[in-house]
């Protein structure tokens, strides 16, 4: 190829990457935003899926936002805050890691859903039963966690009022 060719070539890559690159912003210019990226937001999973997505956070949601993500309003309060409950009711245990996460709907209906999540902790396998609700928009939210092995439930310990009928789902 000749020299002559070659700068022609290299002439043609140049103005079409000119072409492609954005224009100029001074200094005190405001620099446009981009188009936000919507991200998969937890209130349109299925209940299982919304399970899932609390065992996948790092650390159980404290944050009264975080939490409401995941939760019906009855517990927000109970599981916001620096204090919380004092241990990852996820695990039913101050802290670990688990394995073989298995999370399965038990029972549905068209306002709730019950979800059995089970997996092992140090070695010793370990159920945790979530009751879910399905609000008026369709969103899912965990109205109460209970620990098969022990017991106790997050509703207690959240200090979260039930309603007047104690049998009653709370409210989403």
């Amino acid at each position: 190829m000749s020299a002559r060719v070659r700068i022609a070539l290299l002439a043609g890559f140049l103005a079409v990457a000119a072409c492609d690159r954005p224009e100029r912003i001074e200094a005190n210019e405001a620099v446009p935003a981009a188009d936000p990226v919507p991200a998969a937001a937890p209130e349109a999973l299925t209940p299982e899926g919304l399970v899932r997505a609390l065992y996948m956070e790092p650390t159980i949601p404290t944050a009264g936002p975080h939490v409401r993500l995941y939760f019906a309003e009855a517990l927000v309060d109970g599981l916001s805050g620096e204090e919380g409950i004092g241990f990852d009711y996820r695990l039913d245990a101050q802290d670990g890691v688990i394995t073989d996460l298995v999370v399965e709907e038990t029972a549905s209906g068209p306002e709730g859903s019950a979800i059995v999540a089970r997996f092992n902790r140090a070695g010793r396998p370990v159920s945790m039963a979530y009751d879910l609700c399905r609000r008026e928009n369709g969103e899912w939210r965990i109205t109460d966690v209970r620990s098969v092995q022990n017991d106790w439930n997050l509703l207690d310990l959240a200090g979260a009022d039930a309603g007047e009928d104690a049998s009653s789902q709370p409210a989403c």
